[in-house]
């Protein structure tokens, strides 16, 4: 009489190929779950990079500067300089997240107050190029950063 040990090849195939089922029913779920993460996080550095910002221009009394196209990888001398004295701040998306809008420099002044506009500036990110879901931050004149419910792009 011989003695079962191990598996036979067939039940490792029916396993194996169960697996591979459930892996590509669940693929497309984790892709929309890493986009999702990567808007919110690219939505929470805009948020804290602008309350830095606003923060700094209120202890150092100066109008300290927000610029959402500035390359931050390699930033000329003068932007390197401004930045280390917390003058000049930037911010690029995470992972596919892009900025919808395009939106000149914000510029707060020793108040905390937005002096670059005249009106409330509304900034909007999309999870990718052709992504269904976008979060959008306004920033009011007087300096109030709010993220608004999520959108479509």
């Amino acid at each position: 009489m011989q003695k079962n040990n191990g598996f036979t090849l067939i039940e490792l195939i029916v396993t194996i190929a169960v697996i591979a089922i459930i892996a590509g029913m669940a693929a497309p779920f984790m892709n929309n779950m890493l986009l999702n993460q990567n808007l919110n996080k690219s939505t929470n550095t805009l948020i804290s990079v602008m309350n830095e910002a606003r923060a700094q221009a209120v202890l150092n009394r100066q109008n300290v500067e927000v610029d959402l196209s500035l390359n931050t990888v390699t930033p000329s001398s003068a932007e390197k300089e401004k930045m280390r004295e917390k003058l000049l701040f930037g911010w690029s998306p995470s992972g596919k997240s892009e900025l919808k809008t395009s939106v000149s420099p914000i510029v707060f002044d020793m108040t905390g107050r937005v002096s670059s506009s005249m009106t409330d500036v509304v900034i909007e990110v999309c999870n990718e190029n052709s992504g269904e879901k976008s979060k959008i931050i306004t920033i009011s004149r007087m300096g109030i950063i709010q993220q608004i419910v999520e959108g479509t792009c």
